[in-house]
């Protein structure tokens, strides 16, 4: 068998998504309380296949679907770029989606930095879902930097 879907039980987040050999996804989630008691959950999900629609997450909800609103924090001039979430902060890879993906209430370049280095821009056009970094690891932090000092809005799912 393959590696298996993770997931916290608190969040649902899963931290990969694989499949059995006979094609169904496999969920094992694990929660730890502060006494060190543990809750371990088996679940077995039926799988879909990419190409027929959307992809199903073990928590049941597709990639775009986990989306959350964001507004990105604005520049503070020239040459200083609008950051999501605010400069100093970090958001994380949350393992609903293969990859970071975002849709933006205007067209904006936009790039992902992670703690070792801010890769390429990407353009992503109004109103249309637009992958920015690809093969994204679960939990793995980042942030998003758009070219120029205004501000944006958007959807942002991971």
């Amino acid at each position: 068998m393959t590696p298996v879907v993770r997931y916290d039980l608190v969040t649902l987040a899963p931290r990969s998504v694989k499949k059995d050999s006979g094609g169904n996804v496999r969920a094992i989630g694990r929660i730890s309380t502060g006494l060190a008691a543990t809750a371990t959950l088996l679940a077995v999900v039926p799988s879909v296949n990419a190409s027929a629609g959307p992809t199903i997450t073990a928590s049941g909800l597709t990639c775009h679907g986990s989306a959350g609103k964001f507004g990105a924090e604005q520049g503070s001039g020239s040459g200083n770029n609008a950051h999501y979430p605010p400069r100093g902060e970090w958001q994380w890879v949350r393992g609903y989606c293969d990859d970071i993906n975002v849709k933006l209430d205007a067209t904006r370049n936009v790039r992902v930095c992670t703690p070792k280095k801010c890769h390429g821009w990407v353009k992503a056009p109004k109103n249309t879902w637009t992958v920015v970094f690809k093969n994204s690891v679960y939990a793995a932090s980042y942030y998003l930097q758009f070219q120029g000092a205004r501000s944006v809005t958007g959807w942002l799912a991971s």
